[in-house]
């Protein structure tokens, strides 16, 4: 994954009604635009904004599997090797959407419908009902926003907990304030924003422009006119937006404290203790139902798994478990991998994790908790030099999520491996929709469970 890329926006005035005077307005733009790898447009490119009725709306909307706007995305995007990522009039049956597309070289990539309708737009467009998507792209995750969704904290802090580096924001702001809240969200969450905005008057409305490219440090990489077509562009590098750690100490999303994020005004920890120990008893008695040959079994596949990952292949220096009998079994893979690549296991002193090389399996020395081996290499003195944490967990969400045993151990550990992908790994069943999460639970870049990833 090449995560520099050069980013653009198309920052112009639709024609209402006319989607063919749209796609050429487009091609004018990009035949004068340098070379880009991902180009977002304005809310509703296809068709402009203003429109007097529904039915003046349904006019110029199209279905996504017979589109022209979307056909012409698609051909563009082939012949530039390039990504989009437009505002889009979607008919779906009788229903309308104000939506938005992520178009590849290949095709539709991925969907989005607005879900925060602004003023007028609640007479002619259904609520969008896609939820939060977060999308794959070469270059790095891609989560997508429309105009008046930015009013929305929420909003952004889901897609950014679901992994997105960059959140891409068509729009046709005619309000003030939010180009300059921008940098906030992209700070806070740490994550790029692109925002497009169009210009120009439509009826009654008149745009405000400035369509602006933030970065994960809330600074602007460019900020467009305010009344006048634009070509804007910067490279970034989305790996930027993989980091939130603000200090040594402070982490934007672990050190979070959802256990008190409440109208109630009664502190819910123990509620939160609670509701993790009754997952602990569902995911024991899941356990349960399967022989120890199956979970070696699905063992040998998930740790397959994790050697295909490209931040495995890439790694020196390995943080791993040496497992019990009811985790994924590491034991195979950890002897296999010793002397390719350096590895390392925890070892419980106290209530922390000293970070211990390991030697052989001979070396290792039982320890006082949870009757696990333990290595008796030398002490890692610097954290930061772990390039993949191999993490286990009694249950895990796809969104990166962790349950552990209840000791506390690996998130206070996991937070001073500040260079190091964090992969949990999981049987099937240990993969849950939700877990009750509080301030210190940190969260997986990503979970490996039977081969697959998650």
């Amino acid at each position: 994954m090449n995560s520099r890329i050069k980013t653009g926006i198309l920052q112009f005035a639709p024609v209402i009604g006319d989607i063919v005077s749209n796609i050429r307005k487009i091609d004018q733009l990009l035949d004068n635009a340098p070379g880009v790898q991902l180009w977002v447009l304005p809310e509703l490119a296809s068709s402009g904004y203003n429109f007097a009725s529904k039915e003046e709306a349904r006019q110029s909307a199209e279905p996504l599997g017979e589109s022209l706007f979307i056909r012409y995305l698609t051909e563009k995007a082939e012949k530039l090797n390039a990504w989009f990522v437009s505002g889009f009039n979607e008919l779906d049956g009788d229903k309308l959407y104000n939506s938005a597309v992520l178009i590849s070289p290949q095709g539709l990539a991925g969907h989005y419908r607005k879900l925060h309708l602004f003023n007028r737009e609640k007479e002619i467009f259904e609520p969008g009902n896609t939820g939060l998507p977060v999308f794959s792209t070469p270059y790095g995750k891609t989560g997508i926003l429309v105009c008046f969704d930015w009013m929305f904290p929420e909003s952004w802090r889901i897609l950014a907990l679901k992994g997105a580096q960059i959140i891409c924001h068509p729009s046709n702001l005619v309000l003030p304030w939010c180009q300059n809240a921008i940098p906030g969200y992209a700070l806070t969450n740490r994550i790029f924003v692109a925002t497009a905005n169009r210009v120009g008057t439509e009826r009654a409305l008149t745009f405000t422009g400035q369509s602006v490219l933030v970065n994960p440090k809330g600074e602007y990489l460019f900020r467009g006119n305010p009344d006048k077509e634009d070509i804007l562009t910067a490279d970034i590098d989305l790996s930027d937006a993989l980091d939130k750690q603000m200090t040594p100490f402070n982490h934007v999303f672990a050190d979070r404290r959802p256990d008190v994020y409440s109208l109630q005004d009664v502190n819910d920890n123990h509620k939160i203790k609670e509701a993790k120990s009754e997952l602990r008893k569902k995911i024991k008695q899941e356990k349960q139902k399967h022989t120890s040959v199956e979970l070696k079994k699905i063992s040998i596949d998930v740790m397959a798994g994790v050697e295909k990952l490209p931040q495995f292949q890439k790694a020196k220096k390995v943080f791993v478990y040496w497992s019990l009998p009811d985790e994924v079994s590491t034991h195979d893979f950890i002897k296999r991998w010793h002397g390719e690549k350096r590895i390392f296991l925890p070892k419980v002193t106290g209530k922390q994790l000293e970070i211990r090389e390991f030697t052989g399996e001979k070396n290792m020395k039982p320890g006082r908790s949870f009757g696990i081996q333990e290595p008796t290499g030398e002490i890692l003195t610097n954290p930061e030099e772990i390039d993949i944490a191999i993490v286990p967990g009694l249950a895990f969400t796809r969104h990166g999520a962790r349950l552990g045993r209840g000791g506390g151990f690996y998130d206070k550990t996991l937070p001073l491996l500040k260079k190091a992908f964090k992969a949990g790994v999981a049987f099937p069943f240990q993969m849950v929709s939700t877990i009750p999460t509080s301030g210190n639970d940190v969260y997986m870049d990503i979970v490996v469970t039977d081969g697959s990833i998650r």
